[in-house]
């Protein structure tokens, strides 16, 4: 991948992700990955390695931004899923195509 390409991608990011961080867009990168399948918010702090909390806040500030969405799960009550909104699919779809244009 280009410079110009992660340079694009993270002035993106910060355009429609309120928590500019770098965890932040590990983590939504991490939840665009499974997507559509869910992934336990369990699973998304280990995977992070931000801690409980810190992404507990992260998550939070992503479904502020209505890229995400967070449900109990259905198959075990006391696990959280976390997916993809609409609005969040589109934005993982303008990521995938922008980053193509820039390498061309």
């Amino acid at each position: 991948m280009k410079t110009t390409t992660i340079k694009y991608i993270l002035e993106t990011l910060s355009s429609r992700v309120s928590s500019n961080s770098i965890e932040a867009y590990k983590l939504l990168s991490l939840i665009m990955v499974t997507d559509p399948n869910p992934v336990h918010v369990s699973e998304l702090v280990l995977m992070n390695k931000t801690g409980a909390v810190r992404t507990g806040k992260l998550l939070d500030k992503l479904k502020d931004d209505r890229l995400i969405q967070i449900n109990v799960s259905e198959w075990d009550a006391r696990k959280r899923e976390v997916t993809l909104t609409n609005e969040g699919r589109k934005f993982k779809e303008e990521l995938e195509n922008d980053s193509h244009k820039v390498e061309d």
